[in-house]
């Protein structure tokens, strides 16, 4: 039997203010689980919150993903 390392399997993203834009609407980071490699995003349109939703990694910009892929090992 493999036991697998100790990982956290959410991180907090809140405090770091990790946004991008998409679709004229700005997306914010919340959490990130590595269990599934998805995300919990908050969406604002014109700096008015829209809804809290989730997203998977690979639709992050390149930028976001270089940032977040240290932490998942």
């Amino acid at each position: 039997m493999i036991l697998a390392k100790n990982k956290k399997l959410v991180i907090d993203l809140k405090e770091e203010n990790l946004t991008f834009e998409e679709r004229n609407q700005t997306i914010k980071l919340l959490n990130f689980k590595t269990n599934t490699m998805s995300l919990d995003i908050a969406i604002f349109e014109k700096d008015k919150f829209i809804k809290n939703s989730t997203m998977v990694f690979a639709h992050l910009p390149k930028k976001l993903k270089a940032k977040l892929n240290p932490r998942v090992k």
